[in-house]
């Protein structure tokens, strides 16, 4: 098949099943591999429906300006989608960022800003997002995603990434949190659909989004000091929290054993989906991997940045003990299922 241009190819990303002794036995965990985007990340979907649909309503044109804060992959898209549809993007970013990432940007053509103090959690989020005030104030026409709050960013993932998981065998949809745009836009489709599909939200400790003391944290595209507008708790059946140190070790187990190169959010939604799995009555369960750990070679694959940040790698029985006695809470942080 021939396509027009790169943005046909965003979505029908493959479903693999994970065959490992982790999974409980007479039950299967499949992986939604959403690194086969473009870019190689779920972020092409978020991105390609907000711009479509402001480049509709002429919020976006030819030569105009986009700015976004983001802590990696979102950049990366709107950089793409710059280069394609003709407007120039600004990325506004914190020092946790890959250094590869920032070559993607620049790659497109879009332009970077750091910001360098934390905020008053100790994070970048906050200076990041005030730092994206003033550049609004000072181009006036700018266009702004707010991927956190923007409605278009569920609303896309309820009309196409939710339809290539509905006809799925599965009892339960796992997905790590940020701006809750691609769960929650899936949670409500399959509320609306399939009402007994259970949606499974996985967050990185440190996250604030569902009510936990905030704290800095390692891995990237995970978790907030807030919670967003577009983080829907009432499509949200069940909350499970994991470390840096567990996703890290997910997705350095999944890479040596079965060739699957994850991202840490991978690695949340990993772990958390196989301890909803033990936990529950349920049979099968999908996970959504958001992206590739090729934007974290020089991080989460880096023995020696793992050292400076003092990560130590749990090997496959420590994770196992850890997915037999991790929590679930409902979205209020009522307990459901512990051992």
């Amino acid at each position: 098949m021939i396509y027009r241009n790169i943005t046909e190819c965003i979505g029908n990303t493959p479903i693999v099943a994970l065959e490992d002794e982790l999974v409980p036995v007479g039950k299967q965990l499949l992986l939604k591999l959403d690194y086969f985007n473009p870019t190689f990340s779920v972020k092409d979907r978020t991105a390609f429906g907000i711009v479509k649909q402001a480049l509709e309503l002429g919020e976006i044109k030819p030569g105009g300006l986009v700015i976004e804060s983001t802590s990696g992959n979102l950049g990366k898209s709107l950089a793409m989608l710059g280069a394609v549809y003709h407007f120039q993007v600004l990325i506004v970013v914190d020092p946790k960022i890959s250094p590869s990432l920032l070559k993607w940007y620049k790659a497109y053509g879009a332009e970077i800003e750091m910001v360098t103090e934390v905020d008053e959690d100790g994070g970048y989020q906050k200076t990041r997002y005030r730092r994206i005030q003033e550049l609004l104030r000072e181009y006036p026409d700018a266009y702004w995603p707010n991927q956190y709050d923007n409605p278009a960013n569920p609303a896309f993932h309820f009309a196409t990434t939710a339809q290539e998981i509905i006809d799925l065998p599965i009892d339960a949809v796992v997905g790590a949190v940020s701006t809750g745009g691609h769960l929650c836009g899936i949670g409500r489709f399959m509320k609306e659909s399939k009402p007994d599909i259970q949606v499974v939200a996985c967050d990185v400790e440190g996250s604030a989004i569902f009510n936990h003391p905030f704290h800095t944290y390692l891995i990237n595209g995970v978790g907030l000091s807030w919670r967003t507008e577009n983080t829907d708790l009432s499509v949200i059946d069940q909350v499970c929290m994991a470390s840096d140190q567990e996703a890290i070790s997910t997705c350095r187990l999944l890479a040596s054993d079965h060739g699957l190169m994850i991202g840490g959010s991978g690695g949340l939604a990993v772990i958390s989906a196989l301890s909803y799995l033990y936990h529950s009555s349920a049979s099968t369960a999908v996970a959504i991997i958001p992206d590739t750990g090729t934007n974290y070679l020089d991080q989460l694959y880096d023995d020696e940045w793992l050292s400076s940040k003092e990560i130590t790698l749990l090997d496959r029985a420590q994770l196992q003990k850890t997915i037999h006695t991790k929590k679930l809470f409902s979205p209020n942080r009522d307990i459901l299922y512990s051992s």
